[in-house]
């Protein structure tokens, strides 16, 4: 059985929807683990992974979106980064790039309505591959979840399983129309069904399932995320939940940039009057100097000797 969650130090959930904070429940007793990522999209921010990678756990990432590969294979060059789609052709396919946002598709009604919406939409062309051959080149592992983020081509996705006999425990499925409650689950869940998965929980946003081969996990799906979870919110998920914490850091950042700029200013002043003092007692240097070599300071110097031999002997004089 695994340990209580919250056990060692504490988890800190990057992922939008808590996702990780639920898997990490379930298999925080697994060190280290492998997991397959389709649609990874971002290395940080919305990501499930993170967590675990912090953690030792390694995996295989699948995503189509250039921008997000090179990233990807930027932030986890021991990973393998797919830089392909899912589907049931090994061609390639229209792929609709909408940038800086978790809504590139392979749906070309998709793409249209989010271009109706106002968001600006690339089409470009993108490698394919079905599951079943990314499944296959990972048979010598075990694999402890898989997460299917896809913009609306989960069924294209989950119908190139077979005939692959590679079981992840736990699979994540988003479950809704991309920005709606709208549920999707029908068009895929009976495929789940047959490849041997039972549905364990729903989050507002995506199904989980485990395999029939490790039912002994269905009990870390009975609630949501609570204060027994022991995590803390990393500040940076797209979620509305952490635009305050968002906005708390900006201001932050922007207050240690300020101060950094006015202890620059004042270190600039300082330097600038040092540099001035400097330059005084060089000049000040300068004049004694030349008036010791002057031939008023010569010619009066026995004078001064004088005058200086007269002040001792009144000083013995008075003090005698």
């Amino acid at each position: 059985m695994a340990p209580e969650a919250g056990s060692e130090r504490q988890f800190i959930s990057y992922a939008q929807n808590f996702e990780d904070v639920m898997l990490w429940r379930a298999l925080g007793h697994v060190s280290p683990g492998t997991y397959i990522d389709i649609g990874a999209q971002d290395p940080i921010i919305d990501s499930v992974s993170l967590a675990f990678y912090e953690r030792g756990w390694r995996g295989v990432h699948v995503e189509p979106n250039p921008a997000y590969a090179e990233r990807l294979r930027v932030a986890r060059p021991d990973e393998n980064v797919i830089e392909a789609a899912i589907g049931a052709t090994s061609d390639t396919i229209d792929f609709y790039e909408i940038a800086d946002t978790g809504l590139s598709t392979g749906d070309a009604f998709l793409a249209d309505e989010h271009r109706q919406r106002g968001f600006s939409v690339n089409r470009i062309k993108v490698p394919c591959r079905p599951l079943s051959d990314i499944l296959d080149e990972m048979t010598d592992q075990v694999i402890h979840w898989m997460k299917i983020d896809v913009e609306g081509m989960e069924r294209e996705v989950i119908s190139t399983w077979a005939p692959s006999a590679v079981r992840p425990w736990i699979i994540v499925i988003e479950s809704t129309k991309p920005n709606t409650k709208n549920p999707t689950f029908s068009d895929w869940e009976e495929i789940i069904s047959k490849l041997g998965y039972k549905f364990v929980y729903f989050d507002g946003l995506n199904r989980f399932y485990i395999s029939i081969r490790h039912l002994e996990l269905q009990s870390y799906f009975c609630y949501g995320p609570n204060i027994f979870d022991n995590f803390s919110l990393s500040g940076l998920a797209s979620a509305p939940f952490c635009r305050q914490m968002l906005a708390v850091i900006q201001a932050r950042e922007q207050e240690a940039e300020q101060r950094m700029e006015r202890e620059k200013a004042l270190r600039h002043d300082a330097e600038q009057q040092a540099n001035q003092a400097a330059s005084r007692l060089r000049e000040a240097e300068r004049l004694i100097m030349e008036i010791h070599a002057s031939r008023s300071w010569r010619v009066t110097s026995p004078f001064r000797a004088a005058m200086n031999f007269i002040r001792r002997m009144s000083r013995q004089t008075h003090e005698g």
